[in-house]
């Protein structure tokens, strides 16, 4: 159940082609998105004549697979190795001279069930970028409106985008921390749980009896009088 990720030794390789400024709040749209797909009949990952890329294609409905591309300024992420005291000039040093201590990565924010086989694939996430990738033409508006490569509610089967880079891999079988603890149902506990009866009149080790009429009498008492 982790999320599915790719790392890259440049730090700004996510944003190195972005075509688009940053938007509200300063989010700077990567260029390109990690997506994680189920393997089964109507999805393949092959070749088509007008794109020297790899394929994904989709001929059953997508929305299930793809992440909302609205988002996908969070799943870019920039990483330098350094301390809290770090200030920005020794920040900007180590990305220009150490690069050891940068990476970048795409994360995709898929859910991943137990026991399943996945294709993951690293798309463009812009329409202008999967269109040429593919050898489709592209229109002014396009290049004007520079649109995301999808829309939750926008792409209709058949849908293909091209792949820069893929692999594969199969989750196991449900049982971590988390999943153990989804499974714990709670349950009202009896009145008597946690107390236990101890008979005090003869306690042993040398101890003098108690009469416990004569104790109960002497605890009524001071009851009374505090």
């Amino acid at each position: 159940n982790y999320f599915a990720a790719i790392e890259f030794d440049r730090p700004d390789f996510p944003w190195l082609f972005t075509p688009a400024k940053a938007g509200v709040g300063e989010r700077l749209r990567p260029w390109m998105c990690l997506v994680v797909v189920r393997k089964r009949p109507s999805v393949t990952l092959g070749r088509t004549e007008t794109s020297p890329l790899s394929v994904l294609e989709f001929t059953s409905p997508v929305a299930e697979d793809l992440p909302d591309l609205d988002e996908s300024w969070a799943w870019a992420h920039a990483q330098v190795v350094g301390s809290a005291t770090d200030t920005v000039p020794t920040l900007k040093g180590a990305i220009e001279n150490a690069p050891a201590r940068t990476v970048s990565r795409l994360v995709c924010p898929r859910r991943l069930d137990p026991d399943v086989a996945y294709i993951a694939c690293v798309v463009p996430a812009f329409e202008v970028g999967r269109k040429a990738a593919l050898g489709f033409s592209i229109t002014e508006e396009e290049l004007t409106t520079l649109g995301p490569a999808w829309r939750l509610d926008q792409p209709t089967a058949p849908f293909q985008l091209p792949v820069f880079y893929s692999w594969e891999f199969t989750t196991g079988p449900e049982g971590d921390f988390e999943s153990l603890v989804r499974d714990l149902k709670a349950r009202p506990l009896p009145a008597k749980v946690g107390t236990r009866p101890l008979d005090l009149t003869k306690p042993g080790f040398s101890l003098p009896s108690i009469d416990l009429n004569r104790f109960c009498l002497a605890s009524s008492r001071s009851t009374i009088a505090s």
